[in-house]
């Protein structure tokens, strides 16, 4: 009688461990939209989706950087397909996203840290 308890139990236990939550998701649709954006080389689009810092810092240095790059680079490397790989919530405002970039130059897999800000998740690069 206990083993036919435990056993959903347990069942349930692991499917509800395996399933996506909506924090996850939100987090997960920030980092790929953030991704998505820079990687597309769309810096006013990557804007909507990373913290305050990440704009005034690193889009900022990405901006000055796309006026010394030939354009045609960039339509050699565009377009860029990004796929979320995990997502690892460590607090409830503080995660981070793994995530693969492929474009016609490059493939590779990183890692995004992620912050939660007036509830929402935004993509954190400093």
């Amino acid at each position: 009688m206990k083993r036919t308890i435990l056993v959903p139990i347990v069942a349930l236990l692991i499917t509800a461990c395996n399933s996506s939550s909506p924090e996850k998701e939100s987090i997960e649709q920030a980092a790929y939209n953030y991704c998505v954006a820079t990687s597309n080389y769309d810096l006013d689009a990557a804007e909507a989706f990373c913290t305050e810092e990440t704009a005034k810092h690193t889009l900022a240095v990405g901006r000055h950087l796309l006026t010394l790059v030939d354009s045609s680079y960039i339509a050699s490397d565009t377009p860029a397909t990004i796929e979320i790989k995990s997502v690892k919530q460590l607090s409830d405002t503080s995660a981070y996203a793994v995530y693969h970039k492929q474009t016609p130059r490059k493939d590779y897999v990183d890692t995004m840290q992620m912050r939660k800000r007036d509830g929402q998740w935004l993509a954190h690069s400093i």
